[in-house]
């Protein structure tokens, strides 16, 4: 059975009556095409099924329709959900996604942007580690950092402060005095801004605060350092991400301790699994949803800084210290 040919711009032109010129400006300026040729076009397009091949489209206007979403962990939850952000609003503006997931391998990021930067119209850098190497392979490509500020390039920042005052607030109001802090990796924005901010709110809560290093920020590492939180002498825990918090849950239960009534947890970020567990985890929401819609808008805009932030969303893994 012979597969029916598909349209070309030439059937197109035969019959609209114009050159096939004339049927690429139609499609891809329309406005410098005078009306009655571009009613003419735009009805023999209808009328044939007429899709227009992208590579050919991008040979016209330079542009590859592409956008590159670099992320550190697909694995995530939350980055898989600022992924499907970006997709979203990708697929409003005629965009195609490509991803790179780096696995938290910093020099990934730079062999990506520099593999890339002639196959797409812009990146859009999700908690980048060697921002500044990466930038060296940019060229003219626009790009949007998501939790990095960058000099002279579009960012978007994920701001916790308050957030995490409101998370110590509620550890103090509940009687816990210190606290086991679970750092985040060592070249990320947001671990450093994090870090901060619990330092500056245990100044202002009172609350001792013990910092715990954790060798990748994963359900499984953490699961490991779990003595060390037993032995840190705190009563309440803060994890640089869900998946960490998830881990203390685990690793604490097969020790045959409860959660909350011998540990409060708190995570970061709101991933789906975070409401689903038991108990369910009090956590600090991130705006994931907006990311997408603002970064792919900020890629046309030029440089500039957008800030979101987080709130405290109270659970069942937090309760009165005994």
């Amino acid at each position: 059975m012979r597969r029916e040919q598909r349209a070309t711009i030439l059937d197109v032109a035969a019959l609209a009556g114009v050159h096939a010129a004339t049927v690429s400006r139609t499609i891809n300026v329309p406005e410098k095409v005078a009306p009655e040729t571009r009613r003419r076009v735009e009805e023999a397009v209808r009328e044939l099924g007429f899709v227009p091949n992208r590579a050919a489209r991008g040979l016209i206007t330079g542009r590859t329709g592409n956008v590159a979403v670099i992320v550190p962990d697909i694995t995530n939850p939350h980055f898989a959900s600022l992924v499907r952000s970006v997709e979203r609003s990708a697929r409003q503006s005629d965009l195609q996604v490509i991803l790179v997931d780096t696995g938290e391998h910093p020099d990934e990021e730079v062999r990506a942007v520099e593999s890339l930067s002639r196959e797409v119209d812009g990146f859009i850098v999700v908690s980048p580690r060697r921002v500044h190497r990466a930038l060296g392979g940019l060229g003219s490509t626009p790009a949007v950092f998501v939790n990095r500020p960058v000099r002279a390039h579009a960012s978007i920042l994920l701001r916790t402060a308050p957030a995490v005052a409101d998370a110590l607030g509620l550890l103090a109001t509940l009687g816990h005095t210190r606290l086991a802090y679970l750092r985040g990796p060592s070249g990320s924005w947001a671990a450093g801004e994090r870090r901060t901010a619990v330092r500056s709110s245990s100044r202002t809560t009172g609350m001792q605060v013990v910092e715990l290093v954790v060798a990748e920020p994963t359900f499984e590492a953490t699961a490991i350092v779990v003595p060390e939180i037993v032995a840190s002498g705190a009563s309440a825990v803060l994890a640089f991400n869900d998946q960490m918090a998830l881990g203390v849950v685990a690793g604490l239960t097969d020790r045959g301790m409860s959660v909350p009534d011998d540990f409060s947890v708190v995570g970061f970020d709101d991933i789906p699994m975070a409401a689903m567990v038991a108990p369910p985890l009090t956590t600090i929401s991130l705006p994931t949803g907006e990311v997408g819609a603002v970064a792919v808008a900020m890629l046309s805009e030029g440089p500039s800084t957008k800030e979101l932030f987080g709130e405290l969303v109270v659970r069942h893994s937090t309760a009165r210290a005994t």
